[in-house]
């Protein structure tokens, strides 16, 4: 999944006229493609509950600063608003490199190992920590429980916790103290064992 919408938002940079194949420097920067490319993003990162309840109860905007739609939901606003806001602090090249980071990135080739079994067979003496959260979308649970599986017939130790938050993939940045006493617990026990 995670994978189609990092596809969705480099096509949404690379779209923008003002790209021009990223050599914008010195000229009009491609604004408009890195706000899609946000809010394509955004949408995973919260529930859809959340994006409601965070969007203002008015709309700022009856129309974006392009095309003939007519906003009339706070929550359009609402997202309007995450990709103007994310251009003032990200650069187009930069956060296509992250993506490009991200899609090509392979544990197993990184490691040198033959595969994931290989891998963790070398991480027995190691304890991990696994946070699913309920309602994220970017990494869905089950995700985890494949990581789990692997762990376990590695026979790597290993914790796992579900956190139940209605915040999907931001409830590590808005509720912290989901996650704390886990990580305090996994910390003490390692301190404990030295």
């Amino acid at each position: 999944y995670q994978r189609i919408i990092n596809f969705e938002q480099v096509a949404a940079i690379e779209a923008d006229p003002n790209f021009r194949g990223g050599d914008y420097y010195g000229s009009a920067r491609p604004d408009l493609g890195l706000a899609l490319a946000r809010r394509i993003a955004h949408k995973t990162f919260v529930s859809l509950d959340t994006l409601r309840e965070r969007a203002r109860t008015e709309i700022v905007s009856q129309k974006p600063p392009y095309g003939w739609y007519e906003m009339n939901h706070p929550v359009e606003s609402y997202m309007l608003h995450q990709g103007e806001k994310f251009v003032r602090r990200f650069d187009a090249n930069t956060y296509l490199r992250i993506l490009d980071a991200w899609q090509w990135f392979d544990l197993v080739t990184e490691a040198g190992v033959r595969d994931l079994k290989d891998l963790f067979q070398g991480c027995r003496h190691q304890e991990f920590l696994i946070f699913s959260i309920d309602s994220d979308l970017l990494f869905p649970s089950e995700e985890q429980a494949k990581l789990v599986g692997l762990l376990k017939r590695a026979r790597v130790p290993l914790m796992w916790i579900t956190v139940h938050s209605d915040k999907g993939h931001d409830a590590f940045l808005l509720e912290p103290r989901l996650f704390t006493p886990h990580i305090h617990q996994v910390l003490s026990h390692h301190e404990e064992a030295r």
